[in-house]
């Protein structure tokens, strides 16, 4: 059990992963080595249940869509290991562009591959929080940046993909990209409790606007 998982700073407030109503606590403890979940105030059920699973099976369920599980690392941690999964983005396209060129040139592309994904993250996120601004929740921008790293964990398949020499195969990129998609619509339905159309829209939206920006760097900025 990992209870470090179930706490955060005082000042935060925790909601529950099933109907997102807020809740002062996750658990009870009420011996050394005994805790109680603390049920929700609304629907009854235990706010949490994922703070009492191993890590393992949390990143289980994420791969799995459940929301719950987004809810989990989204509003009732402060985990940081998801940004590693935005560099996992810069690394796939260092690979693909990186040839036989030297150790300079690879060094040049390899600042042009982090500016380029900065730039994209920076606009994917402007274009959620413009276009979820009509919701009743506001959201700081480390929730914001949480909230993209936690929906592009599906990047560290690109790793697999270096192993696999498969980096360059068409139709596993696609995947790739299409997985990290639907992630990206499950941290908005987690985020913002939005309907499913509405949240494929928003993403689709921001999704659009940073590849734009991605070919204009490439075609104008990095010739």
């Amino acid at each position: 059990m990992e209870k470090k998982r179930g706490m955060r700073v005082a000042e935060d407030e925790y909601i529950c992963i099933n109907c997102c109503h807020p809740s002062s606590s996750l658990f009870l403890k009420y011996s050394d080595n005994g805790i109680r979940l603390t049920p929700c105030s609304n629907c009854g059920k235990a706010v949490d249940v994922y703070i009492e699973y191993d890590i393992v099976l949390v990143i289980i369920d994420l791969m799995l869509q459940y929301i719950g599980a987004y809810r989990h690392f989204l509003m009732n941690t402060s985990n940081r290991v998801f940004f590693t999964f935005f560099e996992c983005n810069k690394w796939i396209r260092q690979r693909i562009m990186s040839g036989n060129e030297n150790a300079y040139d690879l060094e040049w592309k390899f600042y042009e591959c982090l500016l380029q994904s900065w730039l994209e993250m920076a606009s994917f996120m402007i274009v959620l929080t413009l276009l979820s601004s009509q919701t009743s929740t506001k959201f700081s921008i480390n929730k914001m940046v949480q909230t993209f790293c936690v929906g592009s964990y599906g990047n560290v398949f690109a790793v697999l993909s270096i192993i696999w020499h498969l980096h360059l195969v068409w139709s596993y990129r696609m995947l790739t990209e299409l997985f990290v998609f639907i992630s990206h619509v499950q941290t908005q339905r987690a985020l913002c409790s939005g309907t499913l159309i509405r949240s494929i829209l928003v993403v689709l939206t921001a999704t659009v606007v940073s590849r734009s920006i991605g070919l204009l760097m490439d075609s104008y900025c990095f010739i």
